[in-house]
């Protein structure tokens, strides 16, 4: 993100008048459309450098006279290609479209693999996390402009001290980090002065949001009584589970064969947590199985009818999923010979959609969908539905009440900032 105009741009401001005609940024809609002849009146150079101008112009007058600069040239043909535009001016400083997208990456690489298959929910997610994005920088800039406009100064060695912290915390040691920068294209100019911000930043907040130190009893219990509906539990058992995956290559009777050994042994006394322990291939293996207190909701459907139908310190039958696409799937219950006594079909998210009976129990050949993963499941425990007392949730209440209060004072801070500032949005 560029610092400024008058010579305090960073490594970014050689690109952010230039924005690409040929390829668009739908995601933000820059509407600008830098080109030659405005790189050739070297606009930049001109208003930090101009020995009258310069020093005269104030923030909203630069800032008016940049974005009157780059409307005039939105609609003119381009006949270069920079990867660069406009996302949105903050005082005498820009925010580019290259910004933006750095600063959503993360998330949008996440939603990105969650939402894969759904296009329409990606897309509304991107477009979401990219706003998000530019609101953030937005703030970051303004921070960060205020803290400028009170003579504030860090301590070159402060900078350093914080540089040697997240080397030890992130990358172990500075070879690793010049690695990283490096795969990133991130010179370690920029990478300190990215840690200079952050420090400022934190500065800021502590002096205008500070620690919200104390909730008086009577306002978290005012909040407890006034959500009774979050405190209330539904039906939940204490959950053991075993999970065996069929491999790629494998076969189904070898791995029905390896589960039923396992639940034979269970059988004969040896107890659920130790044979979880040793053959259970799920998160919660070296826990004994041991999920813990879990509601209906916690389980897959189909598992879950089964997982809280059982009595206490009982094993279930053996219980097997089968996908049958990219959001359907089976689940089929076992009996001892290995045959499926029920079939029951789902959509996600856990939607019922049939069920088949086979009296006579199926064989591989019979089954709708190929079995993959097979479980066994066993409770230690039942607690029917109730409500959480008090006492049980006042600790929870006072976290949540501390960072709703810190969210007020930040957004109050925030908004003080943007009625002195210059923010213009580029269409």
């Amino acid at each position: 993100m560029g610092e400024g105009l008058g010579g305090r741009a960073t490594a970014n401001t050689s690109h952010c008048l230039n924005c690409n005609a040929g390829e668009t940024a739908p995601e933000l809609q820059p509407a600008l459309r830098m080109q030659r002849q405005l790189r050739a009146t070297n606009v930049w150079q001109f208003v930090g450098h101009h020995p009258r101008i310069g020093p005269v112009l104030g923030i909203r007058t630069i800032g008016m006279f940049l974005l009157g600069c780059v409307l005039v040239c939105r609609d003119l043909k381009a006949d270069f290609d920079v990867s660069n535009g406009i996302a949105a001016i903050v005082n005498d400083s820009i925010i580019t479209v290259q910004d933006v997208r750095r600063e959503a990456a993360d998330t949008i690489d996440l939603y990105q693999r969650t939402y894969f298959d759904k296009p329409d929910v990606l897309e509304q997610k991107r477009v979401g996390a990219l706003t998000e994005a530019l609101e953030r920088l937005i703030d970051k800039q303004l921070i960060l402009d205020d803290f400028k406009t009170l003579g504030g100064m860090i301590r070159e060695s402060y900078i350093d001290d914080a540089i040697r912290d997240r080397v030890k915390e992130r990358f172990g040691d500075r070879v690793t980090l010049t690695k990283s920068l490096m795969a990133q294209k991130i010179t370690s100019e920029t990478f300190r002065l990215r840690m200079r911000n952050e420090i400022i930043q934190q500065i800021m907040e502590q002096k205008n949001v500070g620690e919200v130190l104390l909730v008086s009893p009577a306002k978290i219990e005012r909040y407890y009584q006034t959500n009774l509906t979050r405190f209330k539990l539904g039906d939940q058992i204490k959950l053991r589970m075993i999970e065996i995956n069929r491999p790629a290559a494998g076969s189904v009777e070898d791995t029905f064969r390896l589960i039923h050994e396992i639940k034979t042994k269970i059988g004969a006394g040896t107890s659920f947590g130790e044979m979880a322990t040793s053959y259970s291939e799920d998160l919660y293996r070296k826990e004994g199985g041991l999920w813990g207190w879990v509601g209906e909701q916690k389980l897959l459907r189909g598992l879950s009818e089964i997982a809280f139908n059982l009595p206490v310190k009982e094993c279930s039958p053996i219980v097997c999923r089968a996908e049958a696409g990219s959001d359907i799937y089976w689940v089929y219950q076992y009996d001892n010979a290995g045959k499926v006594t029920i079939a029951r079909k789902f959509t996600e998210p856990n939607v019922f959609l049939e069920e088949k009976k086979f009296p006579k129990g199926a064989g591989l050949e019979d089954l709708p969908a190929f079995p993959q993963s097979f479980y066994l499941m066993y409770v230690d425990e039942k607690q029917s539905a109730r409500t959480r007392p008090l006492e049980e949730v006042r600790d929870e209440i006072e976290k949540d009440l501390l960072v709703q209060e810190r969210a007020r004072l930040q957004r109050k801070w925030l908004q003080r900032l943007r009625a002195k500032a210059f923010v213009s949005y580029l269409p």
